[in-house]
Order: structure tokens, then C-alpha cells, then sequence
């Protein structure tokens, strides 16, 4: 049986868990934020259903993982050339906590980019670099990310 969870409950549960991170840690909940990214992505990675491990293609894998297991609406990988691409998201679970979070000048969960940064260092070597804020276009919320291999 599938039991699923009301997104505003947990896009409030995300908030509270993250401001509250925030007003204790300051900075230092950056440090919670990727490292929550790192567990999650030891707990799924046998669920990614991997076909290459080149950079894009682990990302449209978790990608694809995210939306089956609810927590976007939709995505869309859009390569901008050999290094970059945009992450295009539709209604993450997080959305309002997380621009609420940003706002108020706390880190946000960062949730898929966590496991992104988790995903694309075990796969490929590389790591992500986030260029510029998160920004609404329509009802997409669009991340440009730069891949760059770790030496």
C-alpha cells in the first residue's frame, strides 16, 4: 500500500527544521544542508536507476527518481554546453519553505541539489557549482549549475 504525505505538511516541516538550523547554527547550517545531502543519497542510490555514469546522465537519472518518488511535479534537464546546464523544476515540495528560508537570509534545504552534489562526486568525480540563486521563470523554478571535475 502507497502512503503519501501532504506536500504543504512537509514543505512546513522542511521550514521549521531549516530555520530552526538556521537561528542556531548561523553559517554553519550550510555545513547540515550538504551533509544531509550525502546521507539521503547513501539511502536511495540503489533506487537511481543509473544507464551511464557521464555527468548529465546522473543527473536526469536522480532527477527522474525525484519526480517518481513526488518530490517535483516535473523537470527538465536543459544542457548549455559541455560544462553547464539548467535545472528546471516544477512545484519541488520545498518551494515556498525554501524561498521563505532565502528570504529571511537562512540556507535552504536544498534537497535534490544535495543529493546532486552527493551523486555526481561518488559517479563521476565531479562536482557542481551553483551560478547565481535559484530563480522563478512561470511556474518553474530554474538553477544554473557548472560541472566541474574535482582533481
Amino acid at each position: 500500500m502507497t502512503r503519501k504525505i501532504d506536500q504543504d505538511f512537509f514543505n512546513s516541516f522542511s521550514y521549521s527544521v531549516f530555520k530552526a538550523l538556521g537561528e542556531k547554527l548561523g553559517k554553519e547550517s550550510w555545513k547540515i544542508v550538504w551533509r544531509t545531502g550525502e546521507i539521503l543519497f547513501n539511502e536511495i542510490k540503489d533506487k537511481i536507476e543509473l544507464k551511464k555514469k557521464e555527468p548529465i546522465e546522473v543527473v536526469r537519472s536522480l532527477v527522474k527518481y525525484l519526480k517518481k518518488a513526488g518530490y517535483l511535479k516535473n523537470s527538465r534537464i536543459v544542457p548549455l554546453n559541455d560544462e553547464e546546464f539548467e535545472y528546471w523544476m516544477k512545484e519541488p515540495a520545498i518551494e515556498k519553505g525554501a524561498f521563505k528560508l532565502i528570504e529571511e537570509g537562512y540556507p535552504p534545504p536544498h534537497i535534490s541539489t544535495s543529493i546532486l552534489f552527493s551523486a555526481l562526486k561518488t559517479f563521476t568525480g565531479s562536482e557542481l557549482l551553483l551560478m547565481g540563486n535559484p530563480e522563478r521563470k512561470g511556474n518553474w523554478i530554474v538553477e544554473r549549475w557548472k560541472i566541474k571535475k574535482l582533481s
